[in-house]
């Protein structure tokens, strides 16, 4: 299975290339940026996950396992980067039910994540990214199920997703360590 690039109106979606490494860590270890989406990491963590990001990447490009695919998210326009995007395929501890109930149907799925930058918030290109890799999903990788996870008061993430056709799974609604809420999403291959 290969690691392919794709286009919208406005983005470029291609895997993680190694000169990414910069914003990436810059994101990962945003306050602002990641307050939503699980926390910010020190930039010794951001470092290791990017490493970790490219090398699932070309594992899977080779035909090897299929842990975590991460693409950039490209503006057309002006040619940065502003944002990245990810298919986790490992069974984490929020999301260990809905994996092993998938899993018993015998079914293929994928958990989806985006982290834009702050500038790029709020034009609909979440939305665009997102709808993209729902379709790549389906289409390129062969999934029945897309799974999403955010913290419940992330209403942007919450509004995204819900005009992406994704329903609540409000069986596996969770509480973290800090009683955070976090909502889990699911949508279903088309057709």
């Amino acid at each position: 299975m290969l690691v392919h690039s794709f286009t919208t109106d406005r983005l470029l979606i291609r895997p993680l290339l190694a000169e990414d490494k910069i914003f990436f860590c810059q994101q990962y270890t945003n306050e602002i940026v990641m307050k939503k989406t699980g926390g910010a990491i020190n930039q010794v963590e951001a470092k290791k996950q990017f490493q970790r990001s490219l090398k699932a990447n070309e594992r899977a490009s080779r035909g090897g396992k299929k842990s975590v695919l991460t693409w950039a998210i490209v503006c057309l326009s002006t040619g940065k980067i502003i944002g990245s995007q990810t298919f986790s395929f490992l069974t984490l501890p929020h999301n260990i039910e809905v994996i092993k109930q998938t899993e018993l149907n015998g079914r293929v799925q994928a958990e989806m994540g985006i982290v834009l930058s702050i500038e790029s918030q709020g034009k609909g290109l979440g939305k665009e990214a997102l709808t993209a890799l729902v379709e790549y999903g389906f289409n390129s990788l062969s999934l029945d199920r897309i799974n999403a996870f955010y913290v419940k008061s992330n209403l942007a993430s919450a509004r995204v997703f819900a005009r992406l056709n994704f329903i609540c799974d409000s069986a596996s609604q969770l509480k973290n360590t800090e009683n955070t809420e976090h909502s889990y999403l699911q949508i279903e291959s088309y057709g």
